[in-house]
């Protein structure tokens, strides 16, 4: 008996979450819902195969919630699971973006009412961000992921 390598682990893992093209889009969109996007562009390359990118309008994600937002297990949703009979969102668990992040190259570009500029976030395979820079984009959020 061995170990798995780690990449073939995070790749059966995600698999949960991740099943496929629709999965990747579902999730994303229930993200901009979560948002309260009022408008939600859809954008794939070779049926998604090759890019998939989710834009909205939604609030956008808080500059202190930039470090771990695809890093499993983290989410603004809910503290605890008491929170459970009360939830009115469609993500809760903090899966959806650490299992995308396993299969495909991440980029989050956010802005808040609050921030003056949007920012592009490169994500890595566990999720952690690996380099930000000033992006061009609006308020809201968009998810550029070119498929591994």
């Amino acid at each position: 008996m061995h170990c798995l390598p780690s990449a073939t682990i995070r790749l059966l893992s995600s698999s949960q979450v991740i099943t496929s093209v629709v999965s990747v889009v579902k999730e994303l969109v229930e993200n901009a819902l979560d948002a309260n996007a009022t408008s939600i562009e859809i954008k794939l390359e070779n049926f998604g195969f090759d890019k998939i990118e989710v834009r909205d309008n939604g609030k956008g994600i808080k500059s202190d919630d930039t470090p771990v937002m695809g890093v499993k297990h983290y989410t603004s949703k809910i503290n605890s699971h008491d929170d459970l009979e009360t939830l009115e969102t469609y993500g809760f668990r903090g899966e959806a973006l650490a299992s995308i992040c396993s299969v495909a190259e991440v980029h989050i570009a956010t802005k808040t009412l609050e921030d003056d500029f949007s920012k592009l976030y490169i994500l890595d395979s566990s999720g952690h961000v690996v380099s930000q820079k000033p992006s061009h984009l609006g308020q809201g959020a968009s998810g550029r992921l070119p498929i591994l």
